[in-house]
C-alpha cells in the first residue's frame, strides 16, 4: 500500500503532444527505465520501478516558462556521474536525430559538479520540446543512514 504524502503520478501539459511523447518516451523508457503503460489521443503515461507514473497531454499553444507559477522544473535521481554522462551523450544525440530548431528541448547545462546543491552534486539540465525544465542528478550525500 502507497505511503500517506507520496507521489502517485505528475501530469504535465505539452506543446506539442507528438513530439513529447516521442521525448518522454525516449527519456522514460530507454534512459530511466520506465515503463510504457497508456497511450490514446489525450494521454501517454509511465510508470517507474518506485511506482510513481508520469504523463504528457496535450496543452495550449504557449510555451512553458519556468518562472511562472506552477512547475520550475522535474529533477530525476541517477545512481552514478557516469550514469548522467552517458545519459547527456544520449540526450544530445536523440535531439539531433529527432529534432529541428530545438524542437526536441535544448541541453541548459553540460554535465558538472553543482557544489552550491550540495558537496557531490553532479546533474545535466535540460528541456523538454514544450520548454519544461528536467534535470537528472547524482547526488551523493554519504552514507546511508537508514
Amino acid at each position: 500500500m502507497p505511503k500517506t504524502g507520496s507521489i502517485d503520478h505528475i501530469s504535465l501539459c505539452c506543446f506539442d503532444y507528438e513530439q513529447s511523447a516521442k521525448f518522454y518516451g525516449f527519456l522514460l523508457v530507454d534512459l530511466l527505465g520506465f515503463r510504457q503503460t497508456y497511450t490514446g489521443p489525450l494521454c501517454t503515461m509511465w510508470k517507474g520501478a518506485n511506482g510513481v507514473c508520469i504523463g504528457v497531454s496535450p496543452g495550449n499553444n504557449t510555451k512553458h516558462h519556468k518562472m511562472n507559477p506552477g512547475l520550475h522544473h522535474l529533477a530525476f535521481n541517477a545512481e552514478t556521474r557516469e550514469l548522467i554522462d552517458e545519459t547527456h551523450t544520449k540526450i544530445v544525440n536523440f535531439q539531433k536525430e529527432k529534432g529541428s530548431e530545438k524542437s526536441m528541448g535544448e541541453i541548459l547545462d553540460k554535465p558538472a559538479l553543482y557544489p552550491e546543491y550540495g558537496p557531490e552534486y553532479y546533474a545535466v539540465f535540460f528541456t523538454d520540446p514544450s520548454g519544461i525544465k528536467l534535470e537528472i542528478a547524482y547526488i551523493n550525500d554519504g552514507p546511508n543512514e537508514e
